[in-house]
C-alpha cells in the first residue's frame, strides 16, 4: 500500500509539474508578444528565450523567436530560430513559409521557393503560401510557374487584389510584345478584372 501511495504521488505530482511548466511556456510567450506589440523587442527577446530555457522543443516558442529576429534584421540569429522551428514541427507549415521569406532576404530565391513548396505540402488550401511562391517563381523568370501559382491564390481567395496585381504583371510578362490589348480591352469590358489589371499596366499608352 505504501508503495501504492508513493507511486501515485510520484505521478501526481509528474503531471502537475509537466502542467505547469506548459502553462509557464505559454505565460511567457503571451507576455512575449504583448511586448513586441508594444516595440520592446529586448523584453520580448528575453521572454521568448525564457520559454526556449523551460522547454526546448517548443515550436512556438523558437518561430516566435525567428519572426522577431527577422524584424529586427538579424537574419542569421531568425534562419537559427526557424531551423529549430522545424525540427520539432516537421509538419507544420508556418516554419516552412516564413523560413521562405528569409531566404527571400537572403538572397537565396531557390530557396524560398523550395521552403514555400514544403509549405503547401503541408497545408494546400492558404492562398499567401501559393502567392509567395509565384512572387519567387517571377523573381526567377518562371513566369509560367508563377502564373500557375497565382491562379490558385486567386481560386482560394478572390478578394485578394494583390494576387490579382501580381497575376497581371505576370501575364504581362508572359505575353510582352505578343500581348493583344483589343482582345484585354474586349475582356475589360466585359468586367474581368485580371484583364483590367493587364490593361492598365502594359496597354495605357
Amino acid at each position: 500500500m505504501k508503495n501504492i501511495i508513493s507511486v501515485f504521488l510520484f505521478i501526481s505530482f509528474s503531471v502537475f509539474g509537466a502542467g505547469t511548466n506548459a502553462d509557464s511556456v505559454l505565460s511567457l510567450l503571451k507576455r512575449g508578444k504583448l511586448s513586441e506589440v508594444a516595440g520592446d523587442y529586448n523584453e520580448a527577446v528575453d521572454l521568448y528565450k525564457q520559454a526556449i530555457a523551460q522547454d526546448s522543443s517548443h515550436y512556438e516558442a523558437h518561430l516566435y523567436l525567428g519572426n522577431l529576429y527577422h524584424t529586427t534584421n538579424e537574419l542569421a540569429k531568425s534562419l537559427r530560430q526557424y531551423n529549430q522551428a522545424i525540427k520539432y514541427g516537421k509538419d507544420r507549415a508556418e516554419a516552412y513559409f516564413y523560413r521562405g521569406n528569409l531566404q527571400i532576404d537572403l538572397g537565396s530565391v531557390f530557396g524560398a521557393v523550395n521552403d514555400y513548396t514544403y509549405a503547401i505540402e503541408r497545408d494546400p488550401n492558404d492562398m499567401q503560401y501559393y502567392m509567395c511562391r509565384g512572387f519567387a517563381y517571377a523573381n526567377m523568370g518562371d513566369i509560367y510557374n508563377a502564373v500557375n501559382d497565382y491562379s490558385i491564390a486567386i481560386q482560394l481567395n478572390p478578394e485578394d487584389s494583390k494576387t490579382f496585381y501580381n497575376m497581371a504583371i505576370a501575364q504581362g510578362m508572359v505575353q510582352n510584345s505578343d500581348l493583344d490589348c483589343g482582345e484585354v480591352t474586349e475582356l475589360k469590358e466585359e468586367g474581368n478584372v485580371r484583364a483590367e489589371l493587364v490593361y492598365m499596366n502594359f496597354c495605357l499608352k
